[in-house]
């Protein structure tokens, strides 16, 4: 009787935490500096793989990390019910994930070459008159890829640009902070560095699956989101991750 009771208890214990021992997929952008491939083995690192694992560590909830090219992640977090996206705010709209938090902020800079004049937003007018500036297809930046004073110039990625910057065929390149170091990082690039201007913030946000919003998981992630936030936690992050690529960058001169 005792053995059957217990059993029983067993059973209802696992139905009742079952949805805590599941994974959920999260699913993260391949591209540098946020995700990528550090080897052939198939590790991954990037700002948001780092964020990833310490919210996985601190919430306990099980979370099967899919690192993914943009083009397959606009695809298959939509088509998966039960599941975390990471990737830049206007990826999705609420019906396809709802927003949980926030995750990170970063500026968006234009970057000239070293010698170049960029004080301020009239500087890079007259800068990009000589030969364009650099952005990638698909992105505005907010209001910079609708401000025809600006010459722009269209290339499919950073380290792209950054080929084309060397080469002297633009006269600077657009993009996040952190993507345009990890750009110059492996390019080799870091002597082509000049001056920056800030001209707009970008942001990756986390959202959830609706079908899966309402769940216990779902809202310990978003709590301990929160909290990763309000200790320091994702800055401290972030700002350890910009320090290895400029130490990268510092060696590389």
């Amino acid at each position: 009787m005792l053995l059957k009771v217990a059993g029983v208890l067993c059973f209802i214990f696992l139905c009742g935490y079952a949805p805590f021992l599941k994974a959920a997929n999260l699913y993260l952008t391949e591209v540098a500096p946020f995700a990528f491939a550090k080897d052939a083995k198939g590790t991954y690192d990037g700002i948001n793989v780092r964020i990833a694992n310490e919210l996985r560590r601190r919430s306990g909830v099980p979370l099967e990390l899919v690192v993914v090219p943009s083009a397959r992640h606009v695809v298959m977090f939509p088509a998966d019910k039960e599941a975390y996206s990471i990737s830049q705010a206007e990826n999705f709209s609420e019906q396809e994930g709802v927003l949980l938090s926030e995750v990170t902020q970063f500026p968006i800079m234009v970057i000239a070459p070293r010698g170049a004049v960029l004080r301020n937003y009239d500087d890079l007018i007259a800068l990009s008159m000589e030969k364009g500036i650099g952005m990638m297809r698909r992105l505005s930046y907010g209001t910079f890829g609708q401000d025809e004073r600006v010459r722009k110039v269209e290339i499919n990625t950073l380290e792209n640009g950054m080929r084309m910057l060397e080469a002297g065929r633009i006269s600077g390149i657009v993009g996040s902070q952190p993507a345009i170091l990890a750009a110059a990082e492996k390019n080799a690039s870091a002597n082509l560095l000049g001056p920056g201007l800030v001209i707009s913030y970008g942001s990756h946000v986390m959202r959830v699956r609706p079908e899966f919003a309402a769940s216990a998981n779902s809202k310990i992630i978003s709590a301990t989101l929160l909290a990763m936030k309000n200790d320091g936690s994702i800055a401290r992050i972030l700002d350890d991750y910009l320090k290895d690529l400029k130490a990268g960058l510092s060696a590389a001169k």
